[in-house]
């Protein structure tokens, strides 16, 4: 992968995730409904992450983990440096915040996903999903991604690393027991794994590549604000028409980023100085994404829950809009950016070693 190409990843990485933000910052209850046009478009943003994970696994796998076990450990420092804090902070944020104000996490979360201790450590497990049985951990409403993604990770290791055919048999096992809610996105995931060695081998040339590029951006934009979507994600495969309807446009904004990644890696000669001078802040962003998507929503509630004022006081929108992503960014200094400490861990675990490099990946992360 070349760096202009890592650079702009990184970039669609940050808008991916503070769409999500943003979605989940614009409810009534968090503030007010300001911003409310941005609700309900992180579904887009879950669709253009999955891709970008399938992307870059392709290309670590390819290039610095050669075999399965430098794969999983990489994958589960990846994982678990951000998902076991994120467990841990949300059942104390949740905690405080019901003690509060309990009627914020009523109707939605905290009440209707079974007991707190299945939610929890069925997500630590990344169970919660299985076979559409749809459970978050209290008001980390994001983690659900999880328990897809890392399926997903399990899958491809199996396809890249076992031996034909039983690579392939044991991914489609793996899918037959995780259920149809996550085998029907796992070509959304797969769909980056095909795009990245057309990036490399076949590219466009710059000047079809500028039209793919700009086209492709173009549909995403009107798709994302004129298509319709009835459920959630998450929700329970059915074949209704309703469900199929909501599938073909993840389908649909998975297939025109793919196309659009796919223009991108023609243009890698057009502006690698624009983004060269920037790659800075945009590596050091990119690299708290992860933490943004999975902490923002339960600090989101504890201080809506904690404030003396109202959500429509701009003191606690300033509070939720700005104080929040601060407060990610600072967690992510602890948790995300600590990936290697996690490696080391899990080798001491282990009583192994394997080859060092660790990639710089987000795993989807709504």
């Amino acid at each position: 992968m070349n760096p202009t190409t890592s650079i702009y990843l990184d970039l669609v990485r940050i808008l991916a995730a503070l769409a999500v933000f943003l979605a989940h910052a614009s409810w009534q209850q968090n503030s007010g409904g300001l911003l409310w046009p941005m609700n309900g478009h992180g579904r887009e943003a879950v669709d253009i992450f999955f891709v970008i994970s399938g992307f870059v696994i392709a290309h670590v796998a390819a290039t610095r983990e050669p075999s399965a076990l430098p794969y999983a450990i990489n994958r589960a420092a990846r994982v678990l440096s951000v998902a076991l804090p994120a467990l841990v902070l949300t059942f104390v944020l949740d905690s405080i915040g019901q003690a509060f104000k309990p009627e914020l996490y009523r109707g939605w979360c905290c009440d209707i996903a079974g007991s707190t201790a299945w939610q929890f450590l069925g997500s630590a497990a990344f169970i919660g999903d299985v076979w559409g049985h749809h459970t978050a951990p209290g008001s980390d409403i994001p983690f659900w991604s999880l328990g897809y993604e890392v399926w997903y990770y399990t899958a491809f290791g199996l396809l890249a690393f076992a031996r034909r055919p039983w690579g392939l048999l044991g991914a489609g096992a793996l899918m037959l027991a995780v259920g149809p809610g996550i085998a029907v996105l796992f070509p959304l995931w797969l769909l980056g794994r095909v795009v990245y060695p057309l990036c490399g081998r076949h590219p466009p040339t710059p000047r079809r590549a500028a039209i793919l590029f700009a086209g492709s951006l173009a549909a995403l934009i009107a798709d994302a604000c004129l298509a319709t979507r009835t459920g959630e994600i998450y929700e329970s495969f059915t074949l209704g028409a309703v469900r199929l309807h909501d599938y073909m446009q993840d389908y649909v904004i998975a297939g025109l980023f793919a196309l659009h990644l796919y223009a991108a890696s023609g243009l890698a000669g057009t502006f690698p100085a624009f983004l060269a001078r920037r790659a800075r802040p945009i590596r050091w962003l990119g690299g708290a994404t992860f933490s943004l998507y999975l902490f923002h929503l339960p600090l989101i509630h504890v201080v809506v829950a904690l404030v003396p004022w109202p959500e429509t006081s701009w003191i606690t929108r300033t509070l939720v809009f700005l104080g929040v992503p601060l407060l990610a960014l600072g967690l992510a200094e602890l948790t995300e950016r600590r990936k290697s400490a996690w490696r080391r861990a899990l080798l001491w675990v282990l009583r192994t070693r394997v080859p060092s490099g660790t990639p710089a990946e987000t795993p989807t992360q709504v």
